[in-house]
């Protein structure tokens, strides 16, 4: 198929758009998992655990909906790849060198916007981790607390010599959960 010039650049810029429109959608589902994330942090610090559970459903919806964008937007990556002539695959860095001043504007923008908002979602999610830690931690004591109640135990049992001291501890588990 002959393609001239003025057409080549038509489509290179077409291309483009739709790699750029494609990230613009990964930015508005990232700046959602982030507001999911602020709210689970509430939601984690109240205890409220199926409002917890109905939010991770969610996010991982939302999760493998941004998987199936990135695949497209490897493909179309791919595709504009091959249409500047680039070899193997090439980050927006690269891309930047051989597209338009009006589309590079654009694409650094929403590179720097979507960086920005990862960043935010990956610090939300590293407090969040630390909250549920905490409480683990909490139950765990709790947990403990309430099986090793029973009668006291001493380090010296009159008849056989030291004891361990956790002989006589009740056990609701076998195993630490």
């Amino acid at each position: 198929m002959l393609v001239l010039p003025g057409e080549r650049k038509t489509m290179i810029d077409r291309q483009a758009e739709r790699i750029i429109e494609i990230l613009a959608k990964e930015h508005l589902y990232y700046k959602d998992l982030l507001d999911l994330s602020n709210k689970k942090k509430s939601v984690v610090i109240e205890g409220k655990v199926s409002e917890l559970d109905k939010i991770v459903r969610v996010e991982q919806n939302m999760i493998f909906d941004l998987g199936q964008l990135e695949k497209i937007r490897e493909q179309e990556l791919q595709k504009l790849c091959s249409m500047l002539q680039l070899e193997g695959k090439a980050n927006v860095a690269e891309l930047l060198k051989h597209l338009p001043a009006h589309l590079t504007d654009k694409l650094k923008t929403l590179q720097q916007e979507l960086s920005a908002t990862i960043t935010d979602l990956q610090n939300a999610n590293n407090v969040n981790g630390e909250l549920i830690k905490q409480s683990l931690d909490y139950i765990e004591y709790s947990v403990n607390m309430i099986t090793s109640v029973g009668p006291a135990s001493s380090l010296y049992e009159g008849v056989k010599g030291v004891s361990k001291g956790t002989e006589n501890k009740k056990r609701l588990f076998d195993t630490k959960v």
